[in-house]
């Protein structure tokens, strides 16, 4: 998972107490810099090739203050915590070219020149880390950061484990105690689901669903529950999309039910019909008669209410 890899490259990319050497042909143009805490400014050579390009990544915020012979870069980027150069040919063998960096955070060293020095391609460098020294304080923040990362990954990982787990179909609803050996039972609301005229959002095929819990109901023993669902496609006659992000069934009393609201994508207007299933979970006397849905988007805007729902 992305998350565990990013700790994992964390702990493996951290510095070491001592600035490491350049880089040889054995770690691939790679190499850690480590930066002392002297205030004045640092001068580090780095080894970089024609038409071969070099990262440079520092561990804050930084800004390029100028490069000796930009002019001669077929490439030039700078990110917020990194720089990548692309020399061209025009730049001869042993040519040395100065590129000062100042980090934007105030720690120290404010500033480091790099030396560019233009070597053969296969010597040149392609990734160095910059570092600079962490105070007692600055290191146990990043101590909490990576255990607030580790636990987050952890957690993840948790989740998904129990995703997996997680049954899904007829064995799913049997398990979890969701459905009975009546099963689901359905009804076709054709002719009874009604919107109010001028409604900007319309159903086709509309149908509702109904499966009890086992072990409920009957005398001395919990009121009988029941999981309902209505299932509708929605086609829209207004000018702008519509999600649905909330639902409500309110009863013939009054009573209001949450309900979940379940939209694969945004139904636009004028094009194919998208498919919504509401779902909420009451008792079997609750569930007789008749209900009113109401569906909402985000902040519980541009509301549309269907009439006329009943279950099985």
């Amino acid at each position: 998972m992305p998350a565990l890899f990013a700790v994992l490259a964390l702990l493996a990319s951290a510095p070491t107490a001592a600035q490491s050497s350049p880089a040889s042909p054995d770690t691939g143009g790679e190499r850690q810099l480590l930066l002392s805490a002297d205030p004045q400014v640092q001068e580090h050579e780095v080894r970089i090739g024609s038409n071969t390009p070099i990262n440079l990544f520092f561990d804050g915020q930084v800004q390029l203050v100028w490069l000796e012979g930009r002019e001669h870069f077929r490439r030039v980027t700078v990110t917020e915590d990194s720089i990548l150069l692309m020399a061209s040919r025009a730049l001869k063998l042993g040519q040395r070219l100065r590129m000062p960096v100042r980090f934007l955070d105030g720690a120290a060293p404010e500033r480091v020149d790099f030396i560019l020095v233009v070597v053969p391609p296969a010597q040149a460098e392609r990734h160095v880390e910059v570092y600079r020294p962490r105070s007692p304080e600055s290191g146990q923040e990043q101590a909490r950061e990576e255990r607030e990362l580790a636990r987050q990954c952890q957690a993840e990982l948790a989740r998904e484990r129990a995703e997996r787990k997680r049954l899904g179909g007829l064995t799913g609803l049997l398990v979890s105690r969701q459905m009975d050996e009546e099963g689901v039972v359905t009804r076709r609301l054709s002719g009874a689901l009604r919107w109010l005229a001028g409604e900007q959002l319309t159903a086709w095929q509309p149908f509702s669903y109904r499966a009890s819990s086992p072990g409920t109901g009957g005398d001395g023993e919990q009121p009988k529950r029941v999981r309902v669902a209505v299932e509708l496609w929605l086609r829209n006659e207004s000018a702008q999309s519509w999600l649905a992000a909330g639902a409500e069934l309110v009863s013939g009393s009054g009573v209001r039910w949450s309900a979940t609201a379940w939209q694969e994508a945004p139904v636009i207007p004028g094009t194919n019909r998208q498919r919504v299933v509401v779902e909420a979970e009451m008792s079997e006397a609750e569930a007789r008669g008749a209900f009113v849905l109401e569906l909402w988007e985000e902040g519980r805007t541009r509301p549309v209410t269907f009439g006329g729902v009943s279950f099985p």
